[in-house]
């Protein structure tokens, strides 16, 4: 398969501060997502039709990409062309669809859509949900809203980090074996550079696995202005049929190789 470079911008924008952070809401923890991160010093709640607390914000955060549940199990990186995504925390006792329904997003008085996809539910007493947002806008202010009251009002640096945000080129990619024995179990390395491109930090996510569905790992990199690294992840195959397929997959375009398995004819 042919690949893309991902979408390029550069987005000048005047008096806004540089960017700083590249922490992530769900990244500290598993998704690896980058940005700006904005921890709620003390609780903030979100007022309901009974005046019991709805929704408790613990973390705001701009990142790149997003973990979504494929086939309801496997997490796998979501990314569009052209998009990046602010990701809220939620502590409540609501369900997944009641949360995403109580919480809005708006950038200079305007309502952001949320991301087609939504972010895997790790924890039993979170949800996290997320908003995609255009990376050719130039933000101005935003706020984020429960029931009609405000929530948190975006910092600078969150503002800072929407109008200045990565953009990641990926190179051929090249896996090593070249083939693999009949029901042997060996590490394949799949090498690649990544190059930001942007104006902003932030850290680059993909899906490696070795078929379409299960067994998938994330691979990361965090990438200043300008930076370009060389990735070896490595994930597992099993000689089993004619080939072993591996499948690198980072939301825009993704790469499918097959290894030849010694001993049997690949069709």
């Amino acid at each position: 398969m042919s690949l893309q470079n991902l979408s390029r911008r550069r987005l000048l924008v005047g008096g806004v501060a540089a960017v700083t952070g590249t922490a992530g809401c769900s990244g500290s923890a598993r998704t690896e997502a980058d940005g700006t991160t904005e921890p709620s010093p003390e609780s903030v709640d979100s007022p309901s039709p009974t005046g019991t607390p709805a929704a408790r914000l613990a973390e705001l955060t701009v990142a790149e990409f997003i973990l979504y549940p494929l086939s309801g199990t496997h997490p796998h990186v979501h990314r569009k062309a052209g998009r990046q995504y602010v990701v809220v925390r939620l502590s409540t006792e609501l369900d997944r669809g009641a949360a995403t329904e109580a919480v809005a997003l708006e950038l200079d008085g305007e309502a952001v859509g949320l991301a087609s996809r939504q972010p895997v539910p790790w924890r039993k007493d979170t949800v996290d949900v997320a908003f995609a947002v255009a990376k050719d806008r130039t933000v101005g202010s935003g706020e984020l809203q429960s029931r009609g009251s405000t929530l948190r009002t975006l910092s600078a640096e969150t503002i800072s980090r929407l109008n200045e945000p990565p953009e990641f080129d990926v190179g051929e990619p090249s896996v090593s074996p070249a083939e693999i024995g009949a029901v042997e179990t060996e590490q394949a390395t799949v090498s690649f550079t990544v190059a930001n491109r942007g104006d902003g930090a932030g850290t680059f996510g993909a899906s490696l696995s070795e078929n379409y569905v299960s067994g998938s790992k994330l691979v990361t990199a965090s990438l200043q202005p300008g930076e370009e690294r060389e990735l070896t992840p490595s994930i597992r195959i099993r000689g089993e049929g004619d080939v072993a397929h591996v499948r690198l997959d980072w939301g825009v375009d993704q790469w499918v190789t097959e290894i030849p398995v010694a001993g049997t004819e690949t069709a």
